[in-house]
């Protein structure tokens, strides 16, 4: 029997960065700031491994003390300092291999119907709002942070976006 379930599809965070920002734009949202862009990328995560079963991004989140960060978000984004990010975050596009601001393609629905979502939810919100929401305790952050991890785990991160879908938190 064939399976006809769409693939899993793992994207690079700048990838999906720069998708917030191009609806950012689009809807006239103008306080997208580094921080900003960690907790949205973050909140996709974490609705993405609740809905869909699979991360939406292929790198770790570290338990920072500011929240959930990507590193590599980071470093894409760290000129902008406190600030509006203007610009887009830069990779290899793989079609054709020269550097480029990439976004996830329109033609990932399944992607899309998360992030649409999570938009609508998560866009009035500044980003020093969007880290308190990670600051909460019984966060996966408050429980990386109170035990030293580095990282905090997708089951963690996942349980929690669980928990907050069915009324929990």
């Amino acid at each position: 029997m064939a399976d006809n379930s769409p693939p899993t599809v793992i994207y690079k965070p700048s990838w999906v960065a720069n998708t917030f920002l191009v609806r950012a734009k689009k809807d006239g949202v103008g306080d997208v700031d580094p921080l900003k862009i960690q907790k949205l990328v973050y909140c996709l995560h974490g609705w993405n491994l609740a809905v869909r079963g699979h991360p939406a991004v292929g790198e770790r989140f570290e338990a920072w003390p500011h929240g959930p960060v990507l590193s590599s978000l980071y470093h894409q984004f760290k000129q902008y300092d406190f600030h509006r990010i203007f610009g887009f975050a830069k990779d290899v596009d793989p079609s054709s291999g020269e550097e480029a601001s990439v976004y996830v393609n329109p033609t990932d629905a399944a992607f899309y119907d998360v992030f649409n979502k999570v938009w609508e939810r998560y866009k009035g919100f500044s980003g020093p709002q969007l880290s308190d929401m990670t600051h909460q305790p019984n966060t996966p952050w408050s429980y990386a942070r109170k035990n030293n991890m580095q990282y905090i785990s997708d089951t963690m991160i996942k349980a929690h976006f669980v928990s907050i879908a069915n009324g929990e938190q």
